[in-house]
């Protein structure tokens, strides 16, 4: 099944945060574009397989909905939800928020 991905405002502006940080804190402009280019391309793979990965049973997750899934992209979270044929990233967070 084909998916149609959206990404919500809040998890753009995670996703710039971390540019940013890593962009300014550390003086490392090809870095931040390697993880912008590596965050878009592992949100992408949910166009194919987004019901792959299992619902999580993290309440941080949950709270954006009981369907609520998760990947991962050096250390960070994705979470996002699958409604029909649509997928809505909701935020993109540190693994380390998340309590396990």
């Amino acid at each position: 099944m084909a998916y149609t991905v959206k990404i919500k405002k809040r998890a753009n502006r995670d996703i710039v945060k971390v540019y940013d940080y890593i962009e300014q804190m550390y003086l490392a402009p090809i870095a931040a574009e390697n993880f912008l280019r590596g965050i878009y391309s592992r949100i992408a793979i949910l166009e194919t397989i987004a019901e792959v990965f299992a619902i999580s049973t993290y309440e941080e997750v949950l709270c954006y909905g009981k369907n609520a899934r998760t990947i991962h992209y050096k250390g960070f979270t994705i979470i996002y939800t699958v409604r029909g044929n649509t997928v809505v990233v909701h935020r993109i967070i540190h693994g380390s928020q998340i309590k396990r």
